[in-house]
């Protein structure tokens, strides 16, 4: 079956968590450990991963949560994933401080010096996710969705580092 013929009948493709686990291992050093309980689905280009129960046999709009857009090589991991599984990644993450950290919410891009391999990374700041990065030859991209990053001037946006 097509990816569009996938994506026409809402059809979700059940996947062997292997391969999706594989994926992670290799990016972001993340243990297939970290995904037990859950099931991978297939639909159109977009991997999908939900509690492992039966579904029923309906037609879906959306089941659990998108983690990974597969359109383009390499994959891209979505922000929502990178903040539920991200915490168990050990390569590929850089760490911001409090200025580094608020141009990364702004959706804004930033030179960064770090030993990550060129791609997506895990960003973080005191150790809580912050989501999805484009790392390459020491500059940090944002992936923040457009409807998440920080507005560019908030009161009282200080905080201590």
């Amino acid at each position: 079956m097509s990816p569009r013929s996938s994506r026409i009948r809402n059809v979700f493709e059940p996947l062997d968590s292997s391969l999706v686990t594989k994926l992670w291992q290799e990016r972001f050093c993340i243990s297939g450990q970290a995904f037990s309980g859950c099931k991978f689905f297939r639909k159109a280009r977009s991997i999908w991963a939900i509690s492992d129960v039966d579904l029923p046999a309906l037609s879906y709009e959306a089941v659990g949560m998108r983690i990974m857009n597969c359109k383009d090589r390499p994959w891209k991991p979505t922000t929502s994933a990178l903040q539920i599984f991200g915490r168990y990644a050990t390569k590929n993450v850089i760490h911001l401080n409090q200025e580094e950290a608020m141009i990364f919410l702004k959706g804004d891009s930033q030179a960064i010096e770090s030993d990550c391999e060129n791609g997506y990374v895990v960003v973080f700041y005191r150790g809580d996710v912050l989501g999805c990065g484009l790392y390459s030859h020491g500059k940090l991209v944002s992936q923040i969705p457009k409807e998440r990053r920080m507005a560019s001037t908030i009161k009282g946006a200080e905080c201590e580092d």
